[in-house]
């Protein structure tokens, strides 16, 4: 099952949908905090609970985070809020 679109996403405002894949669905937020807006990455919840696709989502947003071009987003953070 995918997962669902909250409104709220700890410090992160869902704005909209931006695009959904077989893993993960990426949604333009507002990051609350910094008062910016953010493409927030959410793996699916049938993935989620998948540790080596984890594993595998967590090396990926370590490696995009060395790099620095302006067609690439830059990774700002990546953790869990309330399970997911």
């Amino acid at each position: 099952s995918e997962t669902p679109s909250p409104k709220q996403f700890g410090q992160y405002e869902i704005v909209r949908e931006l695009g959904k894949g077989g893993m993960a669905t990426v949604y333009l937020a507002l990051d609350t905090k910094l008062e910016r807006h953010v493409a927030l990455k959410v793996p699916h919840k049938s993935v989620a609970a998948d540790p080596e696709y984890m594993a595998r989502f967590l090396r990926e947003a370590r490696s995009a985070a060395t790099l620095f071009h302006p067609n690439i987003c830059p990774v700002y953070e990546v953790g869990e809020i309330g399970g997911t």
